[in-house]
């Protein structure tokens, strides 16, 4: 079994009984995957997708009253499996794309042609399994503790809160400046603010977060606005509508 994983589970919908036991039989050759049920209607495959969550859809277009597309339609995108379509039209291609089928196999097909789809669904499902995970666990360590779990390229760099000298906002992500380094993480400024509360993290701006241990100095400016100078000389602005929380960490007003 590929990378220690569970077997993949996968669902045959075809209303034409030989088309079905060609691909369990076909299936059935790659260990990694079992076949989870058959459906011999839309309807029917519906319902057992519902029941049964499987990984992976062999879905033929053409069936009488709900052919493929409904299927999809009726499931929603929540729902759907890794989806590969199998019909004996090729002009049904281009939609099944755009209904974003990882594959088409259009009858009749080789064996080794299946074994190439059924090859690519599980490297795409697998490759899901691993993100989610990843995800996941970099989630718990994120909101578990002050320590915030980076990713950078294939790697994870564990941060304390501590280390980190401001923060700033960057579309859907967070810029962390650490020393002379910036993070790229992907984290609204609010949530990570909830996170660092207890850290002595303050929020002086709108788009910027600043650990209170690196500020130096407060540098009035014009209508009564500062500039907040930290220690290695990074110079940010406080924004009149922030001051007061910065104020209420300080613990006195200016």
């Amino acid at each position: 079994m590929r990378n220690g994983m569970s077997k993949l589970r996968a669902l045959i919908v075809d209303d034409e009984a030989p088309a079905r036991l060609r691909l369990r039989e076909l299936i059935e050759k790659d260990a990694t995957v079992t076949v989870a049920g058959e459906c011999s209607s839309g309807a029917e495959a519906v319902v057992t997708v519902s029941n049964v969550r499987p990984d992976l859809l062999f879905l033929d277009v053409q069936m009488p009253v709900m052919d493929g597309f409904r299927v999809l339609k009726e499931l929603g995108s929540d729902r759907t499996p890794v989806t590969v379509f199998v019909t004996a039209y090729d002009r049904y291609a281009l939609a099944a794309f755009e209904q974003h089928a990882l594959d088409y196999l259009l009858k009749p097909f080789s064996d080794e042609r299946f074994e190439r789809a059924l090859a690519r669904a599980v490297s795409h499902i697998q490759a899901q399994r691993r993100d989610e995970l990843a995800s996941r666990v970099l989630a718990m360590i994120n909101g578990a503790s002050n320590r915030l779990a980076v990713k950078i390229g294939g790697r994870v760099i564990l941060l304390k809160a501590e280390e980190i000298d401001w923060i700033e906002a960057a579309g859907v992500y967070v810029e962390l400046h650490v020393g002379k380094k910036t993070y790229l993480h992907r984290v609204s400024l609010s949530e990570l603010e909830g996170q660092l509360a207890s850290a002595r993290f303050v929020r002086i701006h709108r788009s910027t977060l600043v650990n209170l241990d690196r500020i130096r100095e407060l540098a009035p400016r014009t209508h009564g606005e500062f500039s907040v100078m930290l220690t290695d000389g990074t110079e940010l602005k406080l924004s009149r509508g922030y001051r007061h929380r910065l104020e209420e960490q300080l613990g006195q007003t200016f």
